[in-house]
């Protein structure tokens, strides 16, 4: 078996791949296969023709409010006649040695087969929430002193910058995202001085609304959005949301709906990397020179595997390797959970995946639910 980079002349044989594993029409669309600038992709080719696939997207996601490179690994496909010969696990290993050669020291992904990534590092690290609601939930909303346009009425450019406004204070969110639905039907919410607050961007299907963005900078704009969706009554049963946060919704709102989750899963590429890219907040409420030695364990990533020693100084965190006797030692599959904040070394201890003194590293890190608006 052969794995190297995509070429033109897979785009078809590729397409049938994928096709087979993940359903779609018999020929692909003009928008395949994407812009080539935003994804690098691998095939595997045995006996001369293409049996398997990967994408990793060129992304960025916010940790502590900075941007920091993330590979997103997806349509990880492989054709019926070659599965259980190693295909997959043989992309999954290219793809990794391609991210840290390109400067993505993560890499996340959505799967139905944990087993596979949980195997070589990745682990649950964050979700995308969704919430159900009938029509009677909107009812007492509270009235807000902003004021309701159409989403058409706001650029491109202004809306992205919304988003980032919210996003870069919510771990996990994607930098690089584009609102989606149907621009006829979003609403867009301006304080008095006409500065957009926020937006929601939906698609109308089967009597109901599907609402791919809500984005609200503060209570008066998710108030008002809240409003506008509840105009539907009379129209359509229920709306459906995805939410960055959950909660600035349900407090608002007397029913808190049926909410629902869809994991995703993050692998910590290069430790050293990692750990320079992203924001340390909690950092800033350290003494100067806090310290501790972190013992990596990662066999499918062994450029990074060893002993760093982290040390907070000048409010942000360090890293530099160590010959020190560790203090606390991480499997490969804690990386990710711990580097987003989504579960503590005290959870990862008793799944045996963090072993020693992990304090200083809970005090680096604040527990939180990271979360996407986005799925790929």
């Amino acid at each position: 078996m052969i794995i190297r980079d995509l070429a033109p002349g897979d785009f078809d044989a590729v397409w049938r791949i994928r096709r087979r594993a993940f359903g779609g029409p018999a020929t692909p669309g003009p928008s395949w296969p994407g812009d080539p600038a935003t994804f690098r992709g691998f095939v595997a080719e045995s006996g001369g023709e293409p049996c398997g696939f990967l994408r990793i997207r060129r992304m960025g996601q916010f940790f502590g409010g900075r941007v920091v490179p993330m590979g997103g690994l997806a349509s990880v496909a492989v054709d019926p006649h070659a599965r259980g010969q190693g295909v997959a696990g043989g992309l999954v290993a290219a793809a990794l040695e391609a991210m840290r050669a390109d400067g993505q020291p993560l890499s996340a992904l959505f799967t139905s087969v944990p087993a596979l990534y949980r195997g070589r590092g990745w682990e649950r690290s964050g979700v995308v929430e969704r919430v159900e609601l009938g029509m009677t939930a909107f009812r007492g909303v509270p009235g807000g002193k902003y004021t309701l346009r159409p989403l058409t009425s706001s650029t491109l450019d202004e809306l992205r910058a919304c988003y980032l406004e919210l996003a870069c204070d919510l771990d996990g969110m994607l930098a690089g995202h584009t609102p989606s639905g149907d621009p006829d039907l979003g609403s867009a919410v301006v304080d008095s001085e006409g500065k957009l607050r926020g937006y929601v961007a939906l698609d109308r299907r089967d009597g109901e609304l599907d609402v791919h963005d809500f984005v609200a900078l503060d209570q008066e704009a998710a108030a008002t959005l809240l409003r506008a969706l509840g105009s539907w009554a009379g129209l359509v049963d229920k709306v459906r949301l995805r939410l960055p946060e959950p909660d600035v919704v349900s407090m608002l709102l007397p029913d808190a709906g049926v909410r629902t989750v869809e994991p995703w899963y993050l692998r910590v590429v290069d430790f050293p990397a990692a750990v320079a890219a992203r924001g340390w907040p909690a950092a800033r409420f350290l003494a100067e020179g806090t310290h501790t030695c972190v013992e990596i364990v990662d066999e499918h990533a062994p450029w990074h595997a060893g002993t760093y020693r982290l040390v907070v100084r000048d409010g942000t965190v360090h890293c530099v390797q160590s010959d020190d006797r560790p203090d606390v030692r991480l499997h490969a599959r804690a990386l990710g959970p711990w580097y987003s904040g989504a579960v503590p070394t005290t959870t990862l201890r008793r799944t045996g995946l963090c072993t020693g003194d992990a304090s200083v590293l809970d005090a680096l890190i604040t527990s939180t639910t990271p979360r996407m608006l986005d799925s790929f």
